[in-house]
């Protein structure tokens, strides 16, 4: 297949130019993964909500493991020809993918500036590829197998602030109530740097601190987003008997949130697997969109 083709001229998502950017020196630059069709559309929906809400540009990327185009172990080879039975060849799941875009595309003024590309052949290569340069990347969290190398790949190797659709349906809003699940370290400062023009952006930022008994992850907190000119409201709650990640679902849900802010996964892959319990249990069960990054 061939790589990075596209049918159009101009990235720029409907009605982004009319806003200001929040980042004087360039207009965000956002990128939609496409490599699963029954999430296509959600990230779609995704990703143009956060290029207009920031006066950004819009990419969007289909991503496919290729057996033809990949130089990998006869195992790994295998495996995909295997998928073909259950799910047809990759040239067959590009094209759905590709009728959701079209489909999305054709229902909405505008939209036709919007490009289709298509980076098929090893995934890790093909989101690296991808990803530099991106300063937000729309990706599913699950699927079908080049789904979740795709997302593996995005939070684990791209350094990248990433935004993932939930499960079910939701309203494209997901800026009007922006949660924050703080604690005071890298991860998660490095998630809310990478989050500044969403969260200027947004009508309301709630920073939750958990088990923060003696308040220093609240003054932390503080201290950080008034140094970025974020204004917030920063409060503290007790886990209790729950893992931290159902307090911090729970409590999104009670106060009505419309995305969730954390980082991802503090350690290296190996250690993720045993230790990566928050991260995890968000991905899987959080019914808000999530933005994360590593």
């Amino acid at each position: 297949m061939a790589q990075g083709k596209s049918d159009r001229q101009s990235p720029r998502s409907r009605g982004a130019e009319a806003l200001p950017s929040t980042d004087r020196r360039y207009p965000p630059k956002v990128l939609v993964l496409l490599p699963d069709q029954f999430s296509a559309r959600a990230c779609l929906e995704l990703g143009e909500a956060a290029a207009n809400a920031v006066g950004g540009t819009m990419r969007t990327v289909h991503i496919g493991a290729d057996p033809m185009a990949m130089l990998a172990s006869a195992e790994e080879i295998d495996i995909q020809l295997l998928r073909e039975t259950h799910e047809g060849t990759a040239g067959e799941r590009l094209a759905r993918i590709r009728a959701v875009f079209d489909d999305w595309r054709q229902e909405a003024p505008g939209r036709e500036q919007i490009e289709w590309h298509d980076h098929s052949g090893e995934v890790d290569r093909c989101v690296a590829a991808e990803c530099a340069g991106a300063d937000l990347v729309v990706t599913p969290r699950t699927g079908n197998l080049d789904a979740r190398d795709v997302v593996h790949s995005v939070l684990f190797q791209s350094h990248r602030l990433a935004l993932l659709p939930p499960y079910r349906p939701r309203p494209a809003d997901f800026l009007r109530h922006v949660m924050i699940g703080w604690k005071p370290d890298e991860h998660a400062l490095h998630a809310v740097q990478a989050a500044r023009s969403w969260l200027a952006a947004a009508p309301r930022v709630t920073v939750v601190c958990v088990d923060d008994g003696s308040q220093a992850y609240r003054h932390a907190a503080a201290q950080r987003l008034a140094e970025m000119d974020i204004k917030a409201e920063i409060i503290g709650i007790d886990s209790g008997p729950e893992a931290v990640a159902d307090a911090l679902a729970g409590y999104a849900n009670a106060i009505g949130a419309s995305c969730l802010l954390t980082g991802a996964y503090r350690h290296g892959q190996l250690l993720e697997m045993l230790l990566g319990r928050v991260t995890h249990s968000l991905l899987a069960h959080a019914e808000i969109p999530l933005l994360m990054m590593h």
